[in-house]
């Protein structure tokens, strides 16, 4: 099978990177072609208050990730796009440059941000999901993003943008989300259930199922705030 990926570096590494390139190599190792599409969070200018607002309207509809995907989309013709992340320079004007080639589009759910600006339905030390249940720019209100309401808009902005075009719902064919919880989740805020697939996060080389006995667990990840709350 030809695929193609397409994933959003943040600025700072982590596990979604991580994740990407692992499985990369596993499709590879299978024998699938891969190509990925990468872009990166560093290449951002935040210094004047044009390259701001230029961010911020990429971040809605970046028309060089739709050329260049388009393009890449032409000349490799992949059988189906895999995306991880797109915020903010992808955008999710990718996932209309693989609908107007008749792409499949597969999206991986690492986070929540489809529906909460800062992606993890956490804030003042709580469980919060009032972006879902009364509006997004709940968020703007409570400054979710960055602590600061001006980028909360911003992201907000992007947000309503997309589910008023029904992107969630009509252009991405199939979700992946890595427990039953996290799938729960996303189709209680909005997204189809029978487009939200369970693939769990793997190990490789995996190291096979425990042996002996033992009344312990190893927790591998970001010691913050919103991962005890997860725990």
């Amino acid at each position: 099978m030809k695929i193609l990926i397409l994933h959003n570096c943040y600025k700072q590494p982590g596990g979604e990177d991580g994740t990407v390139q692992r499985e990369s190599i596993l499709l590879r190792t299978a024998g699938h072609h891969v190509t990925t599409y990468v872009r990166h969070n560093r290449d951002i200018n935040e210094g004047s208050l044009f390259s701001k607002i230029e961010t911020g309207s990429k971040a809605i509809w970046a028309r060089d990730s739709y050329r260049e995907v388009a393009a890449l989309l032409d000349s490799e013709k992949p059988d189906l796009a895999h995306f991880h992340n797109t915020f903010h320079l992808i955008s999710q004007s990718a996932y209309y440059a693989c609908r107007d080639a008749n792409v499949p589009v597969v999206q991986t759910l690492h986070n929540y941000r489809l529906f909460c600006a800062p992606g993890i339905f956490y804030r003042n030390g709580a469980i919060c999901e009032e972006c879902v249940q009364h509006s997004l720019f709940r968020g703007v209100l409570h400054g979710c993003y960055r602590d600061s309401r001006a980028q909360s808009a911003a992201v907000a902005l992007t947000l309503a943008v997309q589910e008023k075009l029904q992107t969630w719902t009509r252009i991405v064919d199939c979700y992946i989300a890595p427990t039953n919880f996290v799938r729960k989740t996303f189709v209680s805020a909005g997204l189809p259930a029978d487009k939200v697939l369970v693939k769990p996060n793997f190990v490789d080389p995996d190291p096979g199922e425990r042996r002996n006995a033992g009344e312990y667990a190893i927790f591998a990840g970001r010691l913050t705030a919103e991962r005890d709350c997860e725990l």
